[in-house]
Order: structure tokens, then sequence, then C-alpha cells
């Protein structure tokens, strides 16, 4: 299956069909996801802080998480301000963020970027958010989104992050051969 198909299937998994978004190149993989399945419905805002605060909305009036989607660099620090909201008032939300091509992410070279807006939005979320993980390897997606989401829902509700570069989201993997967040428990 296909990495942004699986991010799909698994907020439909929730109980979570609508989701709230801005477009951009990063998470280009996962709005095709979405186009392609009828079951989930996005709600394209002008802005990516327009599209957290209508997930915060959201989470706050039905109780489910509300989901965010948005682009690398100034896309995803555009959700800071929501974040924040949400981590203060305990608000149980998703934002998942598109990020460079894990061969164009700098990691720990010292330079400023080497992908096109690449931000480690990560580092910047940390103290405002129950939890932030950039995914880079594919074998990792399945326990990752399962992690955020249980973290965002239990003790004391809040937002978490997930960052899924673009190679990551457009390959394939057999998703229940992945590990769980929830083997051995």
């Amino acid at each position: 299956m296909k990495i942004s198909d699986y991010v799909i299937e698994f907020l439909l998994e929730k109980n979570i069909d609508k989701v709230f978004g801005y477009i951009g190149g990063a998470v280009a993989h996962i709005y095709h996801s979405i186009d392609k399945n009828d079951k989930i419905e996005i709600i394209n805002c002008i802005h990516e802080q327009g599209a957290s605060f209508a997930a915060e909305g959201y989470s706050r009036i039905t109780g489910k998480s509300g989901v965010t989607f948005a682009t690398s660099g100034p896309g995803a620090t555009n959700l800071i301000t929501s974040i924040g909201s949400c981590y203060f008032d305990s608000v149980p939300t998703l934002f998942i963020t598109g990020q460079v091509n894990t061969y164009e992410y700098k990691y720990d070279k010292p330079v400023r970027q080497i992908g096109f807006q690449e931000t480690d939005i990560v580092s910047i979320v940390k103290p405002i958010v129950k939890y932030a993980v950039m995914v880079d390897k594919v074998e990792n997606i399945r326990y990752e989104l399962e992690k955020a989401y249980f973290i965002s829902q239990h003790a004391r509700k809040g937002p978490v992050l997930v960052d899924i570069p673009m190679d990551v989201q457009r390959n394939e993997a057999d998703i229940d051969s992945l590990k769980s967040f929830f083997d051995g428990e």
C-alpha cells in the first residue's frame, strides 16, 4: 500500500472523515490519496493557520481528533499559533506536515538547508506538543502514527505533529508487517 494511502486509511479507522489543510508540494501525495478516497473530506482553507484553527474547532465540537495537513517550510510554521492553542487548552489534534525528501534533508550537516523549504518543524514545535516526530523510514510509519494518535488522545489530551518526507509518502509497504505501537501490550 502507498504510504500516503495508509495515512488516510489510518484516519478513517479512527473515525476521522473530515480533515483540514492547505495544499503544497510536500503534501501532494497525501492530497492525491484524499482525492481518491470518497470516505474522507478535506476542507481546503486559504491559509495553513486557518486550517489548523478549523481542526481545533472541529475537535472541540466533535470530540474527535482534529487533523491538519500542511506542506514543509513556511507552510508548517504557519501551524504554530494554533498548535500552541491546542497545547494550552488540551485539544487532541494531529498535525501532519510534508517534508523534503530524506535524501535532500540536511540532518546534522552544518548548512542552513539542502532541500527546498526544508525546515526542522519537529524541533521548532517540541515545546508546545505532546509528541513530534519526523518519520524518515517507511518501516516506522505505522508505529509513529499509532503512537502520536495515542499520545494525543490519552492522559491530558493535546496536539502532536508527524512530519513525513515526500519520498516516504510515495513509497509502498505491507502495513500489516510493520511494527505496531501496540505490539506486546
